[in-house]
């Protein structure tokens, strides 16, 4: 691994920092973008915002899961830090792009090119990181990473409701791609290894990664662990707004402090995580799965605020610790060659896994209740555990 691994404090890694602070702040102005494109949807079809968001969440997961594979063989051939440039410069453009959108098609269009964008983004980026800070220090890196996306959702979608109520949304789509553009110019200052760069006829399959991932046992444990985050994560993601507001009879003011719940617990179980040694680290990783399960049963059974906002606290605790655990597999078993496919592989794949809760736990939800849709989820959750159960046995 680098050299940069005997340096115990992350923050004097300055590849790392630049990288960290790109990725914070593309993640900062997505969250705001985000609040601007719901408002944008709701404009051009009144009444109907929630189904033309479900529409672009469509695409979204079609993209990453059907295109996000590609990322790996493009990145061969362009670069990785050249690609990670020119994604985040399209991004800001479609930013920019919405300022003109009258149609929902032309939304839709404009969906697919920031997703695809993202998908040929985020996979690249991650393989970077365990070149950059070592395989030593690589965990801590993972552990602020997860602070950085948790920290951002809450304080984008606090900055962008302020900036959105005083200025208006089209505003948010010009911060949003202020940071994008900001996030290209602090990769393009940082120096990258050449590896990723081949000759033609040393060009992998652009289905090496998918196949990594089937066929190496800690890469298929690394996938299953994100279908378990997906099946929690989407719950939440999908149920708790209309579960605060239409079963709890609640103000809506209180949805964005369950969810802000679940990323403190995630910040806060990352950052312990990776300071406990190796034995202890076993334990709560052990602790998890019966802990996904006890929640899901609790919040299925009792109707109550306090209880929801514990749940996702765990939850929020456990997707982070699990999110470590399963890059830190991913860089454990595939080379600094072999990254760019094995993560856009796993990016692709474990997308799989909120492409079915996200719907399951919409009709559900919407159609029955928030119990109906926590007991499928818990019959997911158990249905994923039988390959666990299988190879111990």
């Amino acid at each position: 691994m680098a050299g940069e691994e005997e340096k115990e404090n992350l923050w004097k890694n300055r590849r790392f920092v630049s990288l960290f602070w790109a990725h914070a702040a593309s993640l900062i102005g997505t969250a705001i973008g985000t609040s601007a494109i719901a408002l944008l949807a709701e404009k051009l079809s009144e009444g109907s915002g929630p189904r033309v968001l479900g529409y672009t969440l469509t695409i979204r997961i079609v993209v990453f899961l059907f295109l996000g594979p590609l990322a790996g063989s493009l990145s061969e051939r362009i670069g990785r830090k050249f690609q990670m440039i020119v994604t985040d410069m399209v991004r800001a453009l479609v930013m920019i792009m919405l300022f003109f959108v009258t149609e929902e098609w032309q939304l839709y269009i404009l969906a697919f090119i920031l997703h695809l964008s993202s998908a040929f983004f985020t996979p690249i980026y991650k393989s970077v990181i365990p070149g950059i800070v070592g395989e030593k220090l690589y965990p801590r890196a993972l552990s602020y990473s997860t602070i950085a996306y948790n920290v951002s959702d809450i304080f984008g979608m606090l900055l962008g409701g302020l900036l959105i109520f005083s200025f208006g949304f089209e505003f948010g789509f010009g911060v949003d791609a202020a940071s994008f553009i900001l996030s290209a110019i602090l990769i393009a200052i940082v120096p990258f290894s050449s590896t990723g760069r081949k000759k033609e006829k040393q060009r992998t399959d652009v289905f090496f990664g998918i196949r990594r991932m089937f066929a190496v046992p800690q890469l298929r444990r690394s996938l299953m662990l994100s279908l378990q985050v997906s099946i929690v994560g989407g719950l939440a993601i999908v149920t708790t707004a209309g579960y605060v507001k239409n079963e709890l009879q609640m103000q809506e003011a209180f949805y964005p402090v369950a969810m802000a719940v679940m990323g403190i617990g995630a910040m806060f179980a990352s950052l312990y995580f990776v300071r406990c040694n190796l034995g202890t680290q076993k334990i709560w990783s052990k602790l998890i799965l019966p802990a996904f399960l006890i929640i899901l049963v609790t919040a299925a059974l009792f109707k109550s605020y306090a209880v929801l906002l514990v749940a996702w606290l765990i939850s929020g605790a456990g997707q982070g610790v699990f999110g470590i655990i399963s890059n830190n597999l991913l860089a454990e078993n595939s080379n600094e060659d072999e990254r760019p496919h094995v993560y856009a592989a796993q990016f692709a794949l474990s997308h799989a896994g909120w492409g079915l809760s996200y719907p399951l736990c919409g009709v559900l939800a919407s159609v029955y209740s928030f119990a109906i849709a926590s007991w499928a989820c818990l019959g997911l959750m158990i249905i994923s555990m039988i390959p666990m159960i299988s190879r111990k046995s």
